[in-house]
């Protein structure tokens, strides 16, 4: 994944690249619905897809998993089997408190990583605004398909690239969210080849082509695009 480097010739005026250090994972939720056009509503369609198609044993695992609000509502939605993956060592900190509320062993199903943990097999891998931060990512998407069940479900979520118009709209809806110019501006040339968008042909093509039989797109607002992918 990408991740911050230090530069020498950097000077103390200049942005440093966005990082998912301690600061953002304390905090991560409320930038989450700050940026995330339609955050909360992909995670419920995320948990009532798993509710609905995946036995309540069935192993889980979100990719990307944050702070745990995914994880935590699929707990509560009575799946045991859950694991998750970021390689913030920061972010699992807050996710395994958080987790560890609901489940005092669940910070040990947690794992930090740059590449997918491809030591078990899963009857549903989550993947939300996470592959976008990921530069190899037809070998990572090779190793959730190949981590999968068959017939197993592959959630996925991405920006995608943007034209000025749906740009213009994403500005607004950060400003209804009590965001201003500078604070969208000061993310935006932070996140500057850290987040690498793909238009909505080429995340279809680059499922399509790690082996992906059934892809659906089932939500999109303002350049976020949801899709569902089945195994064959």
């Amino acid at each position: 994944m990408h991740k911050n480097k230090e530069d020498p010739e950097k000077n103390s005026n200049d942005l440093e690249d966005w990082v998912f250090g301690a600061e953002i994972a304390h905090r991560f939720t409320d930038e989450a619905e700050k940026h995330i056009p339609d955050y909360w509503k992909v995670i419920e369609l995320t948990i009532n897809i798993l509710k609905d198609n995946i036995p309540l044993d069935g192993f889980i695992v979100d990719v990307g998993c944050a702070s745990g609000n995914t994880l935590y509502y699929l707990y509560k939605q009575g799946f045991k089997n859950l694991f998750g993956i970021d390689y913030s060592q920061e972010m699992l900190n807050v996710a395994g408190k958080n987790l560890s509320k609901v489940d005092k062993d669940f910070p040990s199903r947690l794992f930090q990583s740059e590449t997918f943990v491809q030591n078990m097999i899963f009857n549903a891998i989550v993947c939300n605004w996470t592959l976008h931060f990921i530069q190899e990512r037809q070998a990572y998407l090779k190793a959730i398909f190949d981590s999968l069940i068959s017939k197993g479900l592959f959630i996925l979520t991405e920006k995608t690239l943007q034209s000025q118009i749906i740009e213009n709209q994403y500005i607004l809806f950060k400003q209804d969210q009590g965001l201003s110019n500078e604070e969208i501006e000061r993310k935006k040339q932070q996140l500057e080849g850290i987040l690498v968008p793909l238009s909505v042909k080429q995340n279809l093509e680059l499922l399509a082509k790690t082996g992906f039989s059934q892809i659906e797109i089932i939500n999109a607002r303002l350049g976020f695009v949801t899709f569902l992918c089945i195994k064959p």
